[in-house]
C-alpha cells in the first residue's frame, strides 16, 4: 500500500492545474486507441510500455502535457484538433521526448515555489480530481486558471522545446510514420502567439513557439532517413472512430446531430448520433442507432459495451448485464468494462458478484476513483464495513479530500483486525496522510 500511495503522491505534486478543474475521461475503446496509436513511438525508448498511459483530460481547450515517466495527458480538446493520426502521433512523440529528456524531473524544483506562489493545497485538489478518474468532480482553485504560478510550474523553456521536437520527429521517422506532421501542427497553433494570453490556448502557455523551433524542425527533416511505408488503413479507422466518439460525448448534443448527415447510416454519422441522441435524453432514437450499430458489428464489444451504458442509465439494468458481460466476451482483458458490470450488478444488489469481479483488478488499477467508489458500496451492503472504509478514504485521498480521507481511513482502523494486510494498508494511509496535512 505505501508504494502505491507514494506513487498517488508522487503524481499529485508534479500534476499541473491547468485542466482548470475537469477530470479524465475514462472510456476503454479510447485508452485502447490511444495505447495502439503510442506504441510504435515507444519502441526505441527504454520507456516501459507496459505500464506507459495516454491519458485524456475533460477540457475543450488544446493542451498536452507529462507529469512523470509513464503518464501523457492530453485534452480531447487538443485531440479533436488534429485532423490526422500522424498529427496526433507528432505531439504524443513531442511529450515522450520531454520524458526522455528528463524535463519533467527538471521541473520538480519549481513545487516549492508553486508552493508559496499558489498553496499547495490548490495544486492538491487539482491534481487529485483528475487522478480519481471522476470527471463529475467539481474542484474549487484558490487562484484564477490563468495565474502566472501555475503557467510557470508547467512551462518548459525554449530549450526544452527544441531538445522535445527533435527527440519527438526522430521517433516518428523510426517508426516509419510521417514527421512532416510535426510541422503542421505547429503551424496550427502558430496564428497563437499573437493572441492575448486569456485567448490563447493553454497548449502556447506552456509549450512556447518561436521561428527558430519551426526552423530547426524544417532543417533537421531534410536529414531524416524516413521510410515512407503504407499505412495500416485500421490506424485512420480506429483515430475516426475515438473522434466520432468524442463528438458525441463531448459537443452539445443538438450541435453534434446538426454536423452529421442524418441521410447517412456509414458507421461513423451512426457512432455520434447514438451517443448524442442518449444524451439529449432521446431514448428511443438513441436505441434505434445503437441497434443499427450492432447490425454493422455485432462482434464489437465496444458498441455492446455502449449499449449496455445507454441501457444502465436508462433504469433497465438486467438488460445492461447482458450486453457487458457480451463485451467482456469479445474483449476480456478490458478492465473498465468490468467496472461498468459491477455498476449494473450493484443497482439489482449483486454486491457479491461486484466484489468477486472488482477485488481482482483492484491492484490494477488503483487510480481509478469509480472502481474504488462501486468496491466500497458492494463491501458496505455485504456487511464488510472495515474494506469499505479503507476503499472509501483511498477515494477521498485520491479527491484531494484528504481531511474526509483520514475520516474514514480512522474508521477502517477501529474496525479492521490489526496486522491484516487491510489494517497495515489503513495504518500506512494515515501516516501519509498526517505527513501531509501537518
Amino acid at each position: 500500500m505505501k508504494r502505491i500511495f507514494y506513487a498517488y503522491l508522487l503524481i499529485l505534486l508534479l500534476f499541473p492545474t491547468i485542466s482548470y478543474g475537469k477530470g479524465i475521461l475514462r472510456d476503454a475503446e479510447i485508452e485502447r486507441t490511444l495505447k495502439i496509436i503510442t506504441l510504435p513511438l515507444l519502441e526505441n525508448t527504454k520507456i516501459d510500455q507496459q505500464n506507459f498511459k495516454v491519458l485524456v483530460i475533460n477540457d475543450s481547450s488544446m493542451n498536452a502535457f507529462v507529469t512523470s515517466g509513464q503518464y501523457i495527458f492530453i485534452h480531447y480538446g487538443l485531440i479533436n484538433k488534429m485532423e490526422t493520426v500522424e498529427q496526433l502521433q507528432s505531439v504524443i512523440a513531442h511529450e515522450i521526448g520531454h520524458i526522455t529528456g528528463g524535463h519533467y524531473i527538471q521541473r520538480t524544483s519549481d513545487i516549492e515555489s508553486a508552493r508559496t506562489l499558489a498553496g499547495i493545497g490548490m495544486i492538491l485538489s487539482a491534481a487529485a480530481g483528475l487522478v480519481s478518474g471522476d470527471s463529475n468532480i467539481a474542484i474549487g482553485l484558490a487562484a484564477g486558471s490563468q495565474s502566472a504560478s501555475k503557467r510557470n510550474f508547467l512551462k518548459h523553456s525554449r530549450t526544452q522545446e527544441a531538445s522535445a521536437d527533435q527527440a519527438g520527429i526522430k521517433l516518428m521517422a523510426a517508426a516509419n510514420i510521417n514527421p512532416h506532421a510535426a510541422l503542421e501542427v505547429l503551424e496550427i497553433f502558430k496564428g497563437q502567439e499573437l493572441l492575448t494570453a486569456k485567448r490563447q490556448d493553454p497548449y502556447i502557455q506552456t509549450h512556447p513557439l518561436n521561428s527558430q523551433r519551426i526552423s530547426s524542425i524544417q532543417k533537421s527533416l531534410k536529414t531524416l532517413n524516413f521510410k515512407k511505408n503504407e499505412k495500416d488503413k485500421n490506424i485512420d479507422y480506429m483515430y475516426n472512430r475515438m473522434r466520432a466518439k468524442f463528438k458525441g460525448f463531448t459537443e452539445k448534443p443538438f450541435r453534434a446531430l446538426q454536423t452529421t448527415n442524418i441521410k447517412k447510416n456509414d458507421e461513423l454519422n451512426l457512432y455520434t448520433r447514438a451517443i448524442a441522441y442518449h444524451r439529449l435524453p432521446d431514448l428511443n432514437l438513441a436505441q434505434k442507432e445503437i441497434n443499427k450499430l450492432l447490425e454493422l458489428k455485432p462482434n464489437d464489444p465496444y458498441y455492446n459495451e455502449l449499449k449496455a451504458q445507454f441501457l444502465l442509465e436508462t433504469g433497465n439494468p438486467n438488460e445492461a448485464i447482458k450486453y457487458y458481460n457480451r463485451a467482456l466476451e469479445l474483449e476480456p482483458n478490458e478492465l473498465l468494462f468490468n467496472v461498468g458490470l459491477s455498476r449494473a450488478l450493484n443497482s439489482i444488489g449483486k454486491y457479491k458478484s461486484t466484489i468477486k469481479i472488482l477485488k481482482n483488478i483492484y491492484d490494477k488499477d488503483p487510480r481509478n476513483g469509480r472502481l474504488l467508489r462501486e468496491l466500497a458500496i458492494a463491501y458496505s451492503q455485504n456487511g464488510e464495513l472495515g474494506w469499505a472504509s479503507l476503499l472509501t478514504a483511498e477515494r477521498y485521498a485520491l479527491y484531494g479530500k484528504f481531511n474526509d480521507a483520514l475520516f474514514h481511513a480512522k474508521r477502517a482502523q477501529s474496525i479492521l483486525v490489526p496486522g491484516t494486510i487491510a489494517w497495515l494498508k489503513v495504518e500506512d494511509l494515515i501516516l501519509e496522510i498526517e505527513s501531509i496535512n501537518k
